[in-house]
């Protein structure tokens, strides 16, 4: 289905704003990878455990989720511009507090305060693009978007011996949030000097032409689909070490494949760009499907099944996000930050509440089992985003 551009001369592409988009979208994921990058100093430093390390990490996405659809909406009546701008002041200032932590509850709260701005970043981030992109170049726009989460991973994992190493782990989060509120002001600076144009009118989600009842299959399956994938990212690593892989070969391969994925969503975007009349919910479900098969396979204890199996589930299995908000745009054109900010408490919540069950299983019952939960529920993630595409074609018909 060919959706018609809307408010964008497709001749025309904005590359400042999406530039702009991305960059906020790397800042808004950046204070908790490297939470997660520099856990090992963190935890002797601050003297906390794993579970609490789980739950400072859950607490990001857990405030994510909760702000979510009321930021989506906030981006809709401030602008992209403007959220943006305050997006990125609000995740440099709790990179700023977590390098002066002085407890794992400090540590809590600047992450909360994190949480906070990535709500507003992602929503804010996608209406910035939707408003400057034609829809015919969208899917690479979002691709590369979606890049900003395996490339948060690879800086924060750059972060340890560049920065934490040398410096020490507060230097780390203080040169990440001094450069980004020095990008925040700048943003500011270019919104005061340079108005952009502002949409004619606040729109809000009952503006929409597609059901907003399909908001909530695309929600579920959000969440299901991030619960497995996020789980996959923190686990991978002590997996293969568990069925001893050595510790480098473990960490070369989860750099590798976090390269992987932002090359995958980059190039899955080009291509649905390519085939405008194919169905973006189809292409999701098969990923999510194919990655459902990538978890099973790292049930096993066989070195060359789990990295097959680690390719599958990371590379392919977790390249569907760029699309998925590119087809929730598509669809929710007159309201996308609204539409991406709701949709986007499932894919938090799933990112925060996923591994915590994963960890739980594991400390249970071992990666095996845990593993193919991981499966079943991303194959239930697959069967729910068919569901919402259905959902959407019916409400379209009528």
């Amino acid at each position: 289905m060919v959706i018609p551009e809307q408010g964008v001369d497709p001749a025309f592409t904005d590359r400042s704003s999406a530039a702009r988009g991305v960059v906020i979208a790397v800042m808004a994921v950046l204070p908790v990878f490297l939470t997660g990058a520099l856990a090992v100093q963190l935890r002797e430093d601050l003297a906390f455990g794993a579970a609490v390390l789980g739950g400072i990490v859950a607490t990001y996405f857990i405030t994510s989720a909760v702000g979510s659809p009321l930021m989506g909406q906030v981006v809709e009546t401030l602008g992209a511009a403007r959220a943006v701008a305050l997006a990125a002041t609000m995740s440099g200032s709790a990179m700023l507090a977590a390098a002066m932590a002085q407890s794992w509850v400090h540590l809590a709260l600047a992450l909360t305060l994190a949480g906070v701005a990535n709500s507003m970043a992602q929503p804010a981030a996608n209406l910035l693009l939707s408003d400057s992109i034609p829809v015919r170049r969208l899917g690479l726009a979002f691709g590369i978007k979606q890049s900003c989460v395996p490339g948060a991973a690879l800086i924060g994992g750059f972060a340890v011996p560049t920065v934490a190493l040398v410096l020490g782990w507060r230097w780390a989060f203080a040169i990440a949030g001094i450069l980004t509120v020095c990008y925040a002001g700048w943003l500011w600076l270019r919104h005061t000097e340079r108005r952009p144009p502002r949409r004619n009118r606040k729109a809000t989600l009952r503006d929409s032409e597609a059901p907003l009842t399909s908001l909530l299959f695309l929600t579920a399956g959000g969440f299901l689909g991030a619960a497995a994938a996020t789980s996959l990212g923190a686990f991978l690593v002590d997996s293969a070490v568990s069925i001893e892989f050595a510790p480098s070969t473990a960490g070369w391969l989860y750099a590798l494949l976090a390269w992987g994925t932002m090359m995958s969503r980059i190039v899955l975007g080009w291509g649905v760009d390519r085939a405008p009349d194919r169905s973006r919910f189809g292409v999701i479900a098969m990923l999510l499907g194919t990655g459902s098969a990538g978890y099973l396979l790292l049930a096993g204890d066989n070195h060359i099944l789990f990295v097959l199996g680690a390719i599958l589930g990371f590379v392919v299995g977790w390249a569907w996000t760029g699309v998925f908000h590119y087809a929730i745009v598509t669809w929710y054109r007159r309201s996308p930050a609204a539409a991406t900010g709701f949709v986007q408490t499932g894919l938090s919540l799933g990112a925060g509440l996923g591994p915590l069950a994963f960890g739980i299983v594991v400390e249970q019952h071992g990666y095996a089992a845990a593993w193919t939960g991981a499966g079943v529920v991303s194959l239930l993630a697959a069967v729910t985003v068919l569901a919402a595409r259905s959902h959407l074609r019916a409400g379209r018909r009528r």
